[in-house]
């Protein structure tokens, strides 16, 4: 899935891909893939992302992932550290969190009803 607001906000500062993949030490092609969604974003490349493309975490981040992404140090699912977003920002903990469980509820609801279709309900 698209980081829209990630690409909207890049493109809003005239910040080309390569200038950005720069300022968080990655090559152009990872950005690409980051932004794309293919790859997921670590909570230091996001807070690095806010202030290379001058904004809050909050302008870019996209809840898709729910917390996973913003409440730990790397992608593999492993924290490590004693900073924590959420603590200190519990609004958009709160609005996170509403985000992915609305988007839970719409994956329950397709799945459901394929169920259905198939005569298992």
């Amino acid at each position: 899935m698209i980081k829209q607001k990630l690409l909207n906000r890049r493109k809003e500062i005239g910040k080309s891909q390569e200038e950005v993949a720069f300022a968080i030490g990655i090559e152009q092609s990872q950005y690409s893939k980051r932004e794309a969604g293919q790859i997921k974003i670590t909570k230091k490349e996001w807070e690095t992302l806010a202030k290379t493309l001058i904004c809050k975490l909050e302008d870019i981040y996209e809840p898709e992932d729910g917390i996973y992404v913003i409440n730990n140090e790397n992608a593999n699912g492993t924290y490590s550290g004693s900073h924590n977003y959420f603590s200190e920002h519990p609004e958009f903990a709160f609005e996170t969190m509403r985000k992915y469980i609305t988007k839970l509820e719409e994956e329950i609801t397709v799945l459901k009803e394929k169920l259905q279709q198939k005569g298992y309900f």
